[in-house]
């Protein structure tokens, strides 16, 4: 998912990538709508 979850918009920035064991990272999105960060 990477449009916000709470307004639904797609502008967003990524703020952060974690690297997670076993192949999937993390990504932080920060929507420059409405504030909601979320992680996808």
């Amino acid at each position: 998912m990477t449009a916000c979850p709470v307004c639904g918009s797609c502008d967003r920035e990524t703020t952060a990538r974690e690297r997670v064991p076993g192949g999937t990272d993390w990504r932080y999105f920060e929507c420059n709508r409405c504030g909601n960060e979320w992680r996808s």
